[in-house]
This record gives C-alpha cells, structure tokens and sequence, in this order.
C-alpha cells in the first residue's frame, strides 16, 4: 500500500538555498529620506539596514508594493546621494517591513564611490 504524505519533502534530501546575490550586503545605519512613490510627492524618512553596490534596504512602517518606483536620497561618507530605487523584496518584520531596493538609476560617480568601499 502507498503511503500518502503530501509533503514534497518526503524521504528527499532537503536542500539549503543558496544566496543569490552578486554583491555582498554591509550593514548601514542611517536615514534613507524618500522624496516620490511612483511619482507622487512624499516626503518620509526610513531606517537603513544594509547597502550595497545594487541596492539598499531599509525598514518601513508603511507597505510598498514589489515594482514601485522610488526616488530617495541617502548619505554615505558625508555625501547626500540621489537615487531611484525599484522595490524588489517585501518581508515581514517586527516593526514594520524589511524593504529590499534595487538602484535603478544612480549616478556613475556615485556607483563608482560604492564600488570601491564595498567590494
């Protein structure tokens, strides 16, 4: 008689994923002021968690949506960065959501200051 057990993960060896990322995060603590959604005017100012050459993360008290557009501005070594930023990971957190960007659009000179301090 065939056992029925509708776990995918039975008598299979489970496999850990691997983490996917090109660029490795750092962690960065400072404030991420976020000037448009999608275009519309806002004027918030959110926690940074990490940074990297691709993309900044940031904690959120309110939901975005996977694809908004972003418009933000962020310090880093006492420069006031612009960026746009694509929203591409939403997770749960305890004070909110853990908000993962990915820079869309940056300046090249801003990209390349990255670039030498993190990787």
């Amino acid at each position: 008689m065939k056992k029925n057990n509708f776990s995918y993960l039975f008598d299979r060896d489970q496999i850990f994923k691997k983490d996917r990322r090109i660029n490795k995060r750092h962690s960065y603590d400072d404030i991420l002021r976020i000037m448009s959604v999608n275009s519309k005017h806002v004027n918030l100012e959110r926690i940074t968690v990490d940074i990297s050459i691709s993309g900044i993360g940031f904690i959120s008290i309110t939901k975005f949506e996977i694809d908004d557009i972003l418009e933000v501005i962020f310090k880093y070594n006492k420069m006031t960065i612009p960026a746009i930023v694509k929203v591409v990971h939403i997770n749960l957190y305890d004070e909110g959501y853990f908000i993962g960007g990915q820079f869309v659009a940056i300046k090249h000179i801003y990209r390349e200051m990255l670039k030498q301090d993190l990787l």
